[in-house]
């Protein structure tokens, strides 16, 4: 405000330097009116009409832009109110399925369908499963329009007679459980593979979420005496959809073969192919 006030002196001080220097009478003629005033009062006054009319010719646009503004603003909000209502019925319904997926390995578990180190689904069932999604894919259901299979490889965990493996296993498995999808359930294979079982996932989606679940064991594993240990993770994929004439032995086989390619490449790399295609 003071910046205000000293700007404000300056001006009337430049005006008044300006009137006294500028004091002497001349004539101004307009159209058919002729008449004599002081040169300063003349200047500034042309210089008032000046203003007038910029302020005329600009005040329309500034309103049309408080307008628009104003509208943004509302669509903006409205925009929000949306998207925040989405959110928690996004959140509502993971919450939702995230039970039901709980619910239903409590019941594999209850059917004595896991295996004891990880809690996960025996990899013995892993056929039959694949089976008969395979016999029941359509494409006009959001769910069994396609079936992805991932092969992940554990590197570096302790082997199952080692005495860290109970406290290591369910530490990796929670991890990556934590990271998957609701359509999404895992094997294991009793060694150092986990099974990862997919529906309903285009072939660029399942691509990007086989990319995302490479990464899910960069970062140290914290156990529970405080210690770190480090392990990789490699992945390789399959995706068959319901115009593809597969089994599920094929599915397997060529997600392994992506797996292979994938160690190639190093730690946490993922490949991936449409099951019957070239890979």
């Amino acid at each position: 405000m003071p910046i205000l006030v000293v700007l404000a002196l300056l001006i009337a001080l430049i005006a008044i330097l300006f009137a006294l220097q500028n004091a002497y009478s001349v004539p101004v003629s307009f159209l058919i009116w002729r008449f004599d005033g002081s040169l300063a009062l003349i200047l500034l006054l042309t210089l008032t009409l000046g203003v007038i009319i910029g302020l005329l010719v600009t005040t329309p646009t500034i309103i049309k832009r408080g307008w628009v503004s104003s509208r943004q603003k509302r669509q903006l909000s409205q925009l929000e109110e949306d998207y925040q209502g989405q959110a928690q019925d996004a959140s509502s319904q993971k919450k939702k399925l995230d039970l039901m997926h709980s619910a239903q390995m409590h019941l594999f578990s209850a059917l004595r369908l896991t295996e004891p180190k990880t809690g996960l689904l025996e990899y013995q069932l892993l056929d039959q499963v694949l089976t008969h999604t395979l016999n029941n894919l359509n494409p006009d259901s959001a769910w069994h329009r396609s079936i992805c299979l991932f092969v992940m490889d554990i590197d570096d965990a302790p082997s199952s007679n080692d005495g860290k493996a109970r406290a290591v296993w369910p530490i990796i498995t929670d991890r990556i459980q934590r990271q998957l999808s609701p359509r999404s359930w895992l094997h294991f294979d009793g060694g150092h593979r986990l099974y990862c079982v997919t529906l309903g996932m285009a072939i660029e989606a399942a691509a990007d979420y086989g990319e995302f679940l490479s990464t899910t064991l960069d970062a140290p594993l914290q156990l529970v005496d405080a210690s770190e240990i480090s392990v990789s993770l490699k992945i390789g994929g399959a995706i068959a959809r319901n115009n593809t004439t597969v089994t599920s032995q094929q599915l397997i086989s060529q997600a392994e073969q992506m797996l292979e390619k994938s160690s190639l490449w190093g730690r946490s790399r993922f490949r991936m192919v449409e099951a019957g295609a070239s890979s």
